[in-house]
């Protein structure tokens, strides 16, 4: 499987692949399929559970502005709050290959990163395909060509994800185009994340992409994860629906990717998101401080 690819497919490879296979594809395309991703049983326990933080939701969102009902889909179902409605959410949270991918991608820029964002995207039949749009541009000021990478995403096929409906789409090389504001036209390829439940699509902040048009008749669920630098505010405010009970007892990197733990910004030992300028949990006095603490200054 290494290194396959067809036309303007994405590559397609696995984890049990050398690191180099990933790290090539998405140097070269910004985007590429991980099969086997997650273990059966994980996935199973990450559909029921998302299935049933899914019974009675309403699909699209009560913004007010027209744009972003658009780009949410009229016809999505989008919820976060997944590391509370999950326990299976924390194999993909620490997925050792996804952070290896965050690691090489993020860290060059800044000592430390956090969770941008999970969420399920589950699109319903007649949702039509989603704007192409860049992740990075939700910090605009910053995400620019010759600018550091800001994000990386994943995105879980938690049921097959077909060209009927709706595969992400991803505009492979328009990562490293010399203007990020060009428009695709008709000569610039258009690859779509074909792949079966258990696979992923990581991709980086850069590259254009966007939900693919469900033509079929049924939903394709899907769940989104994200990390951000840890000098740039996240899209979900986790700490604020994940209680500290849930990850009083996990390791500090964990609690850390979950915003319960103040972002390193230098090897300096600059920091942000602090209480009374301590380790957020010591801050509250939620625990002591520790002179082996990894945040320790």
């Amino acid at each position: 499987m290494t290194g396959h690819r067809a036309g303007t497919a994405l590559c397609e490879t696995s984890f049990t692949e050398p690191g180099e296979t990933v790290r090539t594809a998405l140097e070269a395309d910004g985007g590429v399929i991980i099969h086997d991703f997650l273990a059966v049983d994980v996935l199973d326990a990450l559909r029921g559970d998302l299935r049933a933080a899914a019974e009675g939701r309403h699909l699209g969102t009560v913004a007010s502005s027209e744009a972003l009902q658009r780009f949410w889909g009229t016809k999505t179902m989008r919820f976060t709050r997944l590391p509370e409605r999950s326990a299976a959410f924390r194999d993909v949270l620490t997925h050792p290959g996804l952070l290896a991918v965050a690691d090489a991608l993020l860290l060059p820029h800044c000592t430390s990163y956090w969770m941008n964002t999970a969420q399920a995207m589950i699109l319903a039949p007649g949702q039509p395909a989603q704007q192409l749009h860049r992740d990075a541009d939700n910090w605009w000021r910053v995400n620019r060509p010759d600018g550091p990478e800001l994000t990386v995403s994943c995105m879980l096929a938690i049921d097959d994800f077909t060209e009927a409906n709706g595969a992400t789409r991803v505009v492979p090389g328009s990562h490293r185009w010399a203007e990020f504001d060009r428009v695709p036209g008709a000569s610039d390829p258009v690859a779509q994340a074909v792949m079966p439940a258990g696979s992923a699509l990581i991709y980086t902040g850069r590259v254009l992409h966007g939900g693919g048009e469900n033509r079929s008749a049924a939903r394709r669920w899907g769940l989104h994860v994200s990390f951000v630098l840890g000098w740039l505010t996240p899209e979900e405010a986790v700490p604020l629906s994940v209680p500290w009970a849930l990850v009083q007892d996990e390791p500090d990197h964990v609690q850390q990717l979950l915003g319960w733990r103040s972002t390193t910004v230098s090897a300096g030992g600059g920091r942000l998101w602090t209480i009374e300028y301590e380790d957020v949990p010591v801050g509250l006095g939620l625990t002591p401080a520790r002179a082996d603490s990894l945040h320790a200054q």
